[in-house]
């Protein structure tokens, strides 16, 4: 019990439904069966929420580092003032500073190897913004000054990526390069194999554009040339589809993963498949940071009505990833004789070209 993840969990914005949330996540005991969780935020607060919400059961054990964490109980580590203002619905200058003050301790502690892994809850668009950041990935990627990071959401249904970020649509097209879908698709393949221990992913790639009966000019020119230059270094990726097809006619199910161009494309689709369950993480930096999808919920903060199982996917998925990641990154430093990492992609033992009912054509 002793080597159980260590999980941060941020108490994201004070004002929104994280408390709420991860309230709800901590009743179950289970939850420290599989794991030691660690909240970073205010003992104070956290009273308060289990006052509103009538919940007498969750204690939390105080410490000052992960170091002084009790394995069988869930821990609080007091990170911010606790005379902090809490304002039901509000963002306000004070809680969105509290919000990065808590995720920025976690990710100290997680570049320390302190901690093994961060849970983000959600917080508002201003706490990013104080840091010149649109979301929690491209806060990350500014913290750890990396050029590529790619946002993976994941349900039991389908795994989504995306080739822009943090993108206006209306910029989109200039931001799809045959440079930028090959990095895009070596990321993704690679956290597939490492993350995922699928041995041979198989990528589908969206199209920008949705022409029926014939490709557009980025099509032509940039996503098919790229995809076959990625065929070529060995990663199976087919495509172009039109997004509306593509999901409406099921052919997700036939792949490993979605590469998508942009936010709206592989968004929408995914929350109509997992509904508000869905979770993601950031791959491309350092450790493993995931978060859930729900919003802040502004509007029914202290109502006991939000839903706790994104989030509670969101930790079940950082810890598959990490265990999958640490196991198959030792086999790639000590490789065994005739090893393969194990094999659970769909179909795994075809060519692209013989999944039943796909068509590469546009």
């Amino acid at each position: 019990m002793e080597n159980k993840l260590k999980v941060g969990i941020t108490h994201g914005d004070v004002n929104s439904v994280a408390y709420e949330l991860i309230i709800k996540l901590l009743l179950e005991n289970r939850i420290c069966e599989i794991c030691t969780p660690i909240l970073y935020g205010s003992p104070k607060v956290a009273a308060y929420y289990r006052k509103v919400l009538n919940v007498e059961s969750t204690s939390l054990n105080p410490v000052n580092t992960p170091g002084e964490t009790n394995a069988k109980r869930a821990n609080i580590l007091h990170c911010v003032d606790d005379d902090i203002k809490v304002e039901f619905g509000k963002e306000s200058t004070e809680s969105a500073l509290a919000a990065t003050t808590a995720l920025n301790r976690a990710l100290h502690h997680l570049d320390k190897n302190e901690i093994d892994i961060v849970i983000m809850a959600p917080q508002g668009e201003e706490s990013f913004a104080q840091a010149g950041a649109r979301n929690f990935p491209d806060y990350l990627a500014k913290c750890y000054n990396v050029p590529e990071i790619m946002t993976i959401l994941v349900n039991e249904h389908v795994k989504i990526a995306f080739v822009t970020e943090n993108v206006n649509l209306q910029d989109v097209p200039q931001h799809v390069t045959m440079k930028k879908l090959g990095r895009k698709l070596q990321m993704l393949n690679s956290s597939l194999k490492i993350d995922f221990s699928i041995s041979k992913p198989k990528i589908a790639v969206l199209s920008l554009n949705s022409l029926p009966g014939k490709t557009g000019e980025e099509e032509t020119n940039i996503i098919i040339p790229a995809i076959e230059q990625a065929r070529q270094h060995g990663i199976m990726a087919v495509g172009p589809f039109p997004a509306d097809r593509f999901f409406f006619e099921h052919t997700h199910e036939k792949f490993d993963a979605v590469l998508a161009m942009y936010h709206d494309q592989g968004m929408i689709p995914f929350h109509l498949l997992s509904e508000t369950t869905g979770a993601a993480y950031v791959t491309g930096v350092p450790g493993v940071c995931a978060f859930s999808l729900d919003t802040p919920g502004w509007n029914i903060v202290g109502q006991g009505v939000a839903d706790e199982q994104g989030f509670r996917n969101a930790l079940y998925l950082a810890t598959d990833v990490y265990n999958h990641r640490k196991r198959n990154l030792q086999l790639l430093k000590n490789p065994l004789p005739h090893y393969d990492i194990v094999a659970n992609s769909n179909e795994s033992d075809l060519n692209v070209e013989q999944i039943e009912g796909v068509k590469e054509e546009f």
